[in-house]
């Protein structure tokens, strides 16, 4: 604990020595990312579900507030705040409706064959954002013209406040999250990781403990996502898709999967390394990227922070 701690104040502090604005802003960006990074790692790293489709909970919350905040339709639109939480909700409905369908009966899903229905949630989320016209705002997206500010009280929306605001709500969630997987549910759900039939033999209801890590995970990660979008000032149909599935596994795999802040390092550090090296390196950037990637692979299959995983067990 003390050594995720400190490398989580690192994270944090020692970007306050810079006097980039735009770079401390940035920084917030990445908070948010690695909060994403942190709901896949609860559902993944210690649940044991590999998602294939998490990007829909997190882009998906953002089209909400988008919706919300944007349209003029009946009673929109409506402020940002109560928007924010029906965006978080829907992730976590959205959760709540496929963990019915996955978790539950004889034909309840395990493995692949989970990844596999994930997969078809962002592909199809995906299409809809694209075919959604004036819903959706189609290939387009959505322009989001919400500040993340309570108004006439203070803005955070860029620079600094906002990389103060992501930073806390980043040690706010990593906190939350650690005492969760401290808590009996987060013991059942590593049990259902390591031996799901013998903790089903013991009396637990399996698919309600699954069900609740995934609606958590999908609640984090909407939260990030709608944060995330609004800062940006627009949300488009990538926000929910394969692609953005696809590059938190990276994150999590390159930090350590069931470590928390290893997906934390993984995100912020893959995340800065793309920005910058997509600058300097304008053809060469991907395989820079990706040679890391096989690095850390290969001499570190478990991630740059498996050892806490290691320490935990």
């Amino acid at each position: 604990m003390i050594v995720e701690l400190t490398l989580l104040a690192l994270l944090i502090v020692v970007p306050l020595v810079s006097n980039d604005a735009f770079l401390v802003d940035r920084l917030g960006r990445f908070f948010l990312l690695a909060i994403f990074a942190m709901s896949v790692d609860l559902i993944w790293g210690y649940g044991g579900l590999f998602t294939f489709g998490h990007a829909v909970f997190f882009g998906g919350a953002a089209y909400v507030v988008g919706i919300l905040t944007t349209r003029e339709w009946g009673f929109l639109p409506i402020p940002f705040w109560p928007a924010l939480l029906a965006g978080v909700a829907f992730a976590a409905a959205l959760a709540l409706a496929t963990s019915f369908f996955v978790f539950y009966g004889r034909g309840a899903l395990r493995g692949v064959e989970f990844a596999v229905v994930t997969l078809a949630l962002a592909v199809i989320a995906e299409r809809i954002a694209n075919a959604g016209g004036n819903v959706t705002g189609g290939q387009n997206g959505i322009l989001m013209d919400s500040r993340l500010e309570i108004p006439g009280v203070i803005s955070f929306h860029k620079g600094f406040a906002f990389y103060v605001f992501t930073a806390l709500l980043l040690v706010l969630v990593y906190i939350g999250l650690k005492r969760f997987l401290r808590a009996r549910p987060g013991l059942l759900i590593r049990g259902v990781r390591e031996n799901e039939d013998r903790v089903g033999l013991l009396g637990y209801d399996v698919p309600r403990v699954k069900r609740r890590t995934f609606v958590l995970s999908a609640a984090v990660a909407g939260l990030a996502g709608a944060l995330f979008y609004v800062h940006d000032g627009i949300v488009s149909p990538s926000a929910v898709g394969v692609a953005a599935s696809t590059l938190v596994l990276l994150w999590v795999v390159l930090g350590g999967r069931g470590t928390l802040v290893g997906p934390i390092v993984g995100a912020i550090l893959l995340s800065y390394l793309t920005v910058s090296l997509s600058g300097r390196l304008l053809d060469t950037w991907l395989v820079v990227v990706g040679v890391t990637l096989v690095v850390v692979i290969l001499f570190l299959p478990a991630g740059i922070f498996g050892f806490l995983k290691r320490g935990e067990s």
